[in-house]
């Protein structure tokens, strides 16, 4: 009877023993799957510019406009993205105007600068490689006097 005891003893053990081990297993399992489910990195457009229109791609790749934007502006893409974002802003006065343009990565500038009148980002999600193209500022005024001596307009005295 003692054999018969100590095989049903031995039974009991490796019955808890394998459901002990199946249960862990399924729990380095599950903590698998957590590590897995990481939070999207999160792209987003950064604008700052008075009287100016910003045409970008949006988090569905779609081309949306802003018109007459004035300040700061932001649009932030809340989902995984696989292409590229574009960025394009411009100057609606014909006057020198500061565009700062940026695209930014969790919150940090990857790509971007300050320029004039005009600015056109394109940056792949992917490879991390981007182009650009910013307005330099040119006077539009005159610096110095006519060579020809010539006259004065008169102004109006209305």
């Amino acid at each position: 009877m003692s054999t018969i005891f100590k095989k049903s003893v031995m039974s009991t053990a490796l019955v808890i023993l394998a459901v002990m081990m199946h249960s862990s297993c399924k729990k380095a399992a599950q903590e698998t799957v957590i590590e897995q489910e990481q939070v999207p990195v999160v792209f987003s457009y950064e604008v700052i510019c008075d009287y100016c229109n910003i045409s970008y791609i949006d988090a569905s790749n779609q081309t949306k406009t802003v018109t007459s934007n004035i300040g700061k502006w932001t649009y932030k893409i809340e989902k995984k993205v696989s292409f590229d974002l574009k960025l394009s802003v411009s100057s609606i006065i014909s006057s020198y105007q500061t565009i700062q343009a940026y695209i930014l990565k969790d919150e940090e500038a990857v790509y971007g600068n300050l320029g004039y009148n005009h600015a056109d980002l394109s940056y792949n999600t992917v490879s991390g490689n981007g182009t650009s193209s910013f307005g330099s500022y040119v006077s539009t005024t005159s610096t110095g006097g006519n060579s020809s001596g010539g006259t004065t307009a008169p102004t109006s005295s209305v």
